[in-house]
């Protein structure tokens, strides 16, 4: 059986869009399926790309480099873990996380990957699951009650929206340069749509934020990009604010939403958790068995037992891998922001936006190791990529 090299090159642009297609729309309602569909895409790409060039495609040696620090360093601190039989396992899952996802950083692979109909497709496949997500979300989810049975489990949504929020960006971007903006304002009415009716606050803030930072990096250029890179050292107060909240402001506290109240319980007995061991932390993958009780456990409404997770990524880092996490998460935010800046200079302002969304999700919301998340940034950086390629090659993104 021959190998037919000109097919598979033909080939490869179709098999892009098809799996950002799945993203954008199946995506919307199942947001678990970014993990395989992100992670499947790189390692597939590699492998094709590496047999069509006869070369192995080379990831961005910056980002590369820092993954293999990054895990050597979780690796030596597991012989410090209190739990090293939950530590080993998940520096394995991070490892088949971070490693092939890297792999989309790669030039090589971009070259094979874009094409003139992979932003206007994806720009109405994801207008149709936004609007989609919208009208079953205004239904009270007649697909969930179909296949789940009745009861209120619109929350089963909330991951394939926020990170539909994230990928939105490049697409935002893309019809903005287009001959047509006012595309752009219809995509951005479709993501509206879902947004105002979803059960995540985090998603709703992270879309608000985001979008604010695009119009901020379009007048303020230099000033945003100063603020952001602010943002990761400010954000290392969090485990101090979210004490000095619970002690000193309770009253406010109270005015919150209950997902949200039950959000400061959690941030509170976890600052104290990292005071515990603070300079090399718990271990990693632990945070889920730390104890709530002390020292506030019996002022807790919502927060009976330990929590799944920290929902705020510094406190992940800090109460897991210590001073070495936080300086692990300050140098992965400044290099994206970095690798940010290199874009042209027109997408930056939308690359920023969806760093903001991003960042916004991950110190709300959602578990760091969550394999989906960290798919859905590299799916976003790739096609911010793409669309800088495209538009040094031939100006405007051409929308049919």
């Amino acid at each position: 059986m021959t190998f037919d090299k000109d097919f598979v090159r033909r080939l490869l642009p179709h098999f892009t869009l098809l799996v950002f297609v799945a993203m954008t729309t199946v995506g919307a309602f199942t947001g678990g399926l970014w993990a395989s569909l992100g992670i499947g895409f790189a390692l597939l790409m590699f492998c094709t790309v590496w047999a069509l060039d006869r070369q192995m495609p080379v990831p961005e040696s910056h980002l590369f480099a820092f993954i293999l620090v990054f895990l050597a360093t979780c690796a030596l601190l597991n012989f410090y873990s209190s739990q090293p039989q939950l530590s080993w396992p998940m520096l394995e899952r991070l490892a088949t996380i971070f490693l092939p996802l890297s792999l989309l950083t790669s030039v090589a692979i971009k070259k094979y990957a874009g094409s003139r109909k992979f932003f206007p497709v994806l720009a109405c496949t994801a207008s149709i699951g936004a609007l989609a997500l919208g009208a079953e979300l205004a239904l009270h989810g007649p697909i969930l009650n179909a296949l789940h049975g009745t009861g209120d489990r619109l929350y089963e949504y909330n991951r394939g929206m926020s990170y539909l929020v994230v990928f939105a960006f490049p697409i935002l971007a893309a019809l903005w340069f287009s001959r047509y903006r006012i595309f752009a304002i219809f995509f951005i009415c479709a993501l509206l749509f879902p947004a105002g009716l979803t059960e995540s606050r985090a998603a709703k803030l992270a879309l608000v934020l985001a979008l604010v930072t695009v119009v901020a990096g379009m007048a303020l250029p230099a000033a945003t990009r100063v603020a952001l890179r602010m943002v990761p050292f400010a954000a290392l107060g969090w485990p101090f604010a979210a004490q000095n909240l619970f002690l000193h402001h309770h009253e406010v506290i109270e005015h919150l939403p209950p997902s949200w109240q039950d959000r400061t319980e959690i941030w509170d007995y976890m600052s104290y958790r990292i005071f515990d061991r603070p300079l090399l932390g718990w271990g990693l993958g632990t945070s889920y068995t730390l104890p709530n009780a002390e020292p506030h456990g019996a002022l807790y409404h919502y927060s009976h037992g330990p929590a799944s997770h920290p929902h705020n990524a510094v406190l992940q880092l800090w109460v897991e891998l210590g001073i070495p996490g936080l300086v692990f998460g300050v140098v992965i935010s400044i290099l994206i922001l970095e690798w940010i800046s290199r874009l042209r200079a027109e997408v930056v302002p939308f690359a920023q936006g969806a760093w903001v969304a991003a960042f916004c999700l991950m110190m709300i919301s959602y578990n760091l190791w969550t394999d989906s998340l960290w798919a859905c940034v590299a799916v976003t950086a790739f096609a911010f990529a793409v669309l800088s390629m495209q538009i040094e090659q031939g100006g405007r993104v051409k929308i049919q």
